[in-house]
């Protein structure tokens, strides 16, 4: 599964991540600043990709590969991250940074690790993949070591609902646009051959559930943390309320 041009990829990945996560935490950032960053990587990224995926050029007409539209999950991310660099505080944008934390740790990861645009160094969907990847994992260091994002109980559930939501409107999605032999979500099939966990070796519904566990798994795994931290400090001041009476 993992070459030395995959390996060179990830250690590349790690050092921009290192980098930007030292460079923004050390010079404290600002949120406009560290935002306006990650929007100017998902703005390059996007448009590599566009331009990498046109069809019918040749020909005279030019369309973009439907496979190549914005609808992968972090792919989705591209508009979450101009909605909170350009719109006022207020719930929605806290809502919005507290679902794009998890979603970039763990997808971010899970793409860098599959490597599903390749890892040739010689073409451009490479170059687009990884380094987006890495700066959406990036973004969400900064956030929660700025202490820019809620990823408490409240922001679970809201991100349990956005994700189930968003894995049935791509189901409708690949169904409308199946002549292209899209995967959105990787929903249709899984993303490469061989994998341990998904695959078809049960078929489909097999496969579905096992999408589905994962991304509740992988989402659990990143608000855990602060789950059992703010059910703590609830005990806590629960505790000393009890000691005042």
């Amino acid at each position: 599964m993992f070459t030395t041009n995959h390996f060179i990829w990830i250690g590349i990945c790690v050092a921009l991540i290192t980098i930007l996560s030292f460079i923004s935490i050390k010079f404290r950032f600002s949120f406009k600043v560290a935002s306006y960053i990650m929007s100017g990587i998902a703005v390059c990224s996007e448009l590599l990709k566009i331009f990498t995926h046109i069809e019918g050029a040749e020909e005279g007409r030019g369309y973009l590969e439907p496979t190549a539209l914005p609808f992968h999950l972090c792919s989705i991310l591209i508009f979450v991250i101009f909605y909170i660099t350009l719109a006022k505080e207020g719930p929605m944008k806290e809502r919005l940074k507290s679902f794009l934390v998890p979603i970039s740790l763990a997808g971010g990861t899970l793409a860098i690790l599959m490597a599903t645009s390749g890892v040739n160094f010689a073409k451009p969907f490479a170059y687009q993949c990884f380094i987006y990847h890495a700066g959406i994992i990036w973004f969400a260091i900064y956030l929660i070591a700025t202490k820019q994002v809620s990823l408490g109980l409240k922001a679970y559930k809201s991100n349990l609902i956005i994700l189930g939501s968003l894995v049935f409107i791509m189901l409708w999605v690949n169904s409308i646009l199946s002549v292209y032999e899209t995967n959105f979500f990787f929903l249709v099939e899984p993303p490469a051959d061989n994998l341990p966990l998904l695959n078809m070796n049960n078929g489909w519904y097999a496969y579905f559930a096992t999408v589905v566990i994962l991304g509740v798994v992988l989402l659990t795994s990143v608000h855990l943390p602060s789950i059992i931290k703010e059910a703590k400090s609830r005990a806590l001041t629960k505790n000393d309320s009890s000691d005042i009476i």
